[in-house]
């Protein structure tokens, strides 16, 4: 039999793969508000609060906890696919002596993914040194790999780049800037917080840390620009 060769559009692959974690993210924080919101918004501080911290969405009831660990396990390795593509994609636009970068962003991309695999499966209730080795690492990771990004596809490709692109690289700026300044206010609510014990102060940490969060996907999202017109081709037999 003749075989026939399957065609994906890389972008919307890319894009798709990140909608999983988005979609249970979104499912995990309203389920916890809906059912678990007393024990989810209880704090040290026992001020009233009115929204879950992260951890407290995703990693301690059920079912939150099994439809996220599910949609991190199966957009692993598109995401693996993904940062590899963007590999082949630096050394396509940018200059050949800057390389190197491109490689040392493509392997934040992987250790960003590998330290959100490890804190989503190990909890900070099972084992709190390790999980939280593993998220220091992702956000340190997640922040140096869209300001290499950023810095890559500004100032060392040499093409300049179609109007696609373009756009892509202005989002990605924005997705960054909005991402850093509530990464410092979600770590200014939450010293707070555990320092005054006012009520409402730990939901802004937490609105901080979703907001966080949905740029870091919103970022990893502008593949589907980036990668407009490519198709990943497969033999079928």
């Amino acid at each position: 039999s003749k075989g026939f060769i399957l065609k994906v559009p890389f972008g919307k692959l890319a894009w798709a793969t990140v909608s999983l974690p988005l979609l249970s993210f979104i499912f995990c924080v309203i389920w916890s508000i809906l059912f678990h919101f007393e024990r989810a918004t209880y704090t040290h501080c026992e001020v009233s609060n009115y929204l879950p911290s992260i951890s407290a969405a995703i990693g301690v009831f059920s079912p939150q906890r099994h439809v996220w660990r599910i949609a991190i396990a199966i957009h692993a390795g598109p995401r693996l696919l993904v940062a590899r593509m963007y590999y082949r994609y630096y050394q396509g636009v940018l200059y050949q002596w800057i390389h190197f970068m491109a490689a040392i962003a493509c392997w934040l991309n992987v250790i960003e993914n590998l330290a959100l695999i490890g804190l989503t499966f190990i909890s900070s209730a099972e084992n709190y040194a390790v999980h939280e080795k593993c998220f220091v690492t992702f956000m340190v990771t997640s922040e140096l790999y869209m300001m290499l990004t950023c810095y890559l596809l500004r100032s060392m490709r040499r093409s300049p780049p179609d109007n696609i692109e373009a756009r892509s690289l202005r989002i990605k700026y924005q997705l960054l800037a909005v991402n850093v300044m509530s990464f410092a206010l979600a770590a200014y609510f939450f010293i707070r917080h555990n320092s005054y014990c006012e009520p409402g102060v730990y939901s802004i940490f937490a609105l901080c840390e979703y907001v966080v969060v949905l740029t870091n996907m919103a970022f990893h999202m502008t593949a589907f620009w980036d990668f407009h017109g490519r198709e990943l081709l497969r033999q079928m037999q």
